[in-house]
C-alpha cells in the first residue's frame, strides 16, 4: 500500500480528498491497461496547469525577456526531462503502483515518471484551486527556473545556427522509430547534415529525441574541430 503521509510529506502538500493522490499514483498498467482510468485523465489536466502555471512564473521572474527567451525557457522546464528529475528527487518512483513487470532500473520507464508527476500536478488542482496548484509547482520548480541565468538554447536551433554558418546543408531528421511498451514509449531519431556527420537520439516523446540527437551531432561536430 502506498504510504500516503510520507508521500505528502514528500510533496509538502496536504490533501483533503485523499482518493484523488491515489488516482494520480495508481498507473495504467497496474489496472491491467483498462482504457479509460483517472491516471490518463489526471495526467492530461496536470500537464496542461503546469503549462500554465510555469509561462505565468515566468513571466512574473523575467519581465524583460522576449517572447522567444521564455519560450525557451518553458520548453525545457515542462519536459519529460525535468519532470523526471523532479520525481525522482521527491522519490516519487516509490510510491506509484505499477505492474509487476515494470522498473525503473537504469532509467528504465522514465515516462511513467514524468507522466506520473503531472497526474499528481492535477490531483493538487482538483483538490484545491489554481492557486494552489500554482504555489505548489513554483516550490517544486524553483530550483530548476533559477538554475537558468540566461534563457537555455534550443539544441535544435543551435544546430540549424551552426549549419547556416558554416554553409552546411540544413539538418535533416529522420528514420523514427518508436519502441518500449505501450505504457512507457520510447522515441529514436537520426539526424544529419550531408558530407559533415550522422547522430541519433532517444526520448519520451518525438520533439525530446529530436533535440537529444541535435545535441549529439553539435558534439560530434565540435569535437572535429
Amino acid at each position: 500500500m502506498i504510504n500516503i503521509k510520507k508521500i505528502q510529506l514528500n510533496l509538502n502538500y496536504k490533501f483533503h480528498n485523499k482518493y484523488l493522490l491515489l488516482d494520480a499514483l495508481t498507473h495504467t498498467s497496474f489496472l491491467n491497461n483498462k482504457k479509460e482510468t483517472r491516471f490518463e485523465r489526471l495526467e492530461f489536466l496536470g500537464d496542461r496547469v503546469l503549462g500554465l502555471a510555469i509561462s505565468d512564473t515566468l513571466y512574473e521572474i523575467f519581465p524583460n525577456e522576449s517572447e522567444g527567451d521564455l519560450a525557451k525557457r518553458l520548453a525545457v522546464l515542462v519536459s519529460g526531462k525535468t519532470l523526471t528529475e523532479i520525481a525522482i528527487k521527491i522519490k516519487l518512483q516509490d510510491f506509484i503502483l505499477l505492474a509487476d513487470n515494470i522498473t525503473f532500473k537504469s532509467g528504465e520507464n522514465n515516462s511513467i515518471l514524468s507522466d506520473t508527476m503531472e497526474a499528481v500536478i492535477g490531483a493538487v488542482f482538483l483538490d484545491s484551486d489554481y492557486k494552489t496548484a500554482l504555489i505548489f509547482i513554483k516550490n517544486v520548480w524553483k530550483e530548476i527556473i533559477l538554475k537558468y541565468s540566461s534563457p537555455p538554447q534550443d539544441p535544435k536551433s543551435l544546430l540549424q545556427e551552426l549549419a547556416m554558418a558554416k554553409k552546411y546543408s540544413m539538418p535533416l531528421y529522420s528514420d523514427y522509430k518508436r519502441e518500449g511498451s505501450d505504457h512507457a514509449p520510447i522515441y529514436k531519431v537520426l539526424v544529419s547534415i550531408n558530407n559533415i556527420g550522422t547522430s541519433s537520439g532517444k526520448g519520451f516523446s518525438k520533439k525530446e529525441a529530436e533535440r537529444t540527437a541535435a545535441i549529439s551531432l553539435l558534439k560530434l561536430i565540435e569535437s572535429r574541430q
